[in-house]
C-alpha cells in the first residue's frame, strides 16, 4: 500500500477495479485501485488493495487475480469507509467511470450498508467519452487505444493501480491538449467540493497488494 494522507481531499481520484465479471449487479469487485491527484494534476497518494469477493474471482486470465490471492483478503466493507474519504470532495476519473468502476462502486455500497451508503450526485470525468467525443476515437477508444493515440504504454494491463495510474497519464495529456474548459473542470470541481459519500473515516484499513497475495 501506499498511505493516503488524512489531508481534506480536493482535486481528482482516478479510479480503476477489476471485477468477477461485467454485470455491477451480480458480480464483484476483486481488486481496487486508487490514484489521488491535486488540482494541478500531480499524484499525491495512491491506493491499492486485492478485496476477497466471497466467490469465484472470475476470469483469471484477464485480470491474473486467483481464488488464493484473495482468499483472507480485505473485504468491501472492511475498506469502504477509508475509501469514502478518499472519494470525498474529489472528481471521479476513469476510463469507462460512468458505466463501470462507478456502478460497481454504487453497488459495494449498496451491498456494505443499503441505499444510505450509495453516493448521490458525483462528478466525473470518463476518458473513454473524452476520447469519442473530442479525439474522434469512435469505436476504438479502449484503453491501450487511447494509450497510444498519446504514445503512453504500460506492462501490469488489469492491474487495478497500473490501470489507474496511466489512465491518470492519459487525463493529463488529455487536460494539456483540450484545456480544462473544454473538459469542463472548475465546474466538476465545484460540484466535487460540495459532495461526499456516505460513511466515510481516515482509519487507514489492512489492504494486501498483489505482491503480498498467496498464488498458489
Amino acid at each position: 500500500m501506499e498511505a493516503l494522507a488524512g489531508t481534506r481531499p480536493s482535486g481528482f481520484a482516478v479510479v480503476d477495479v477489476e471485477t468477477t465479471g461485467f454485470c455491477p449487479g451480480s458480480e464483484r469487485i476483486v481488486e481496487l485501485g486508487v490514484v489521488l491527484l491535486d488540482g494541478e494534476g500531480v499524484e499525491v497518494e495512491a491506493f491499492a488493495t486485492l478485496l476477497d469477493p466471497g466467490c469465484d474471482p472470475g476470469p483469471t486470465h484477464i485480470h491474473g487475480i486467483s481464488g488464493p490471492m484473495v482468499d483472507g483478503a480485505p473485504t468491501f466493507p472492511s475498506v469502504h469507509p477509508f475509501l469514502a474519504e478518499q472519494l470525498s470532495g474529489r472528481v471521479l476519473v476513469g476510463h469507462n467511470v460512468d458505466q463501470f468502476d462507478l456502478a460497481f462502486l454504487r453497488e459495494e455500497c449498496r451491498r456494505t450498508g443499503g441505499a444510505g451508503l450509495v453516493p448521490g450526485s458525483v462528478p466525473t470525468i470518463d476518458t473513454l467519452t473524452v476520447a469519442q467525443y473530442h479525439l474522434g476515437l469512435r469505436g476504438r477508444a479502449r484503453l491501450v487505444d487511447c494509450c497510444g493515440y498519446f504514445g503512453l504504454s504500460w506492462l501490469d494491463h488489469h492491474s487495478a493501480l497500473a490501470d489507474a495510474r496511466v489512465t491518470a497519464a492519459l487525463f493529463g495529456l488529455m487536460r494539456g491538449r483540450l484545456g480544462d474548459e473544454a473538459l469542463g473542470l472548475s465546474r466538476l470541481q465545484a460540484e466535487a467540493a460540495a459532495s461526499a459519500w456516505p460513511g466515510a473515516s481516515g482509519l487507514t484499513p489492512a489492504i494486501r497488494g498483489r505482491a503480498d497475495a498467496r498464488v498458489g
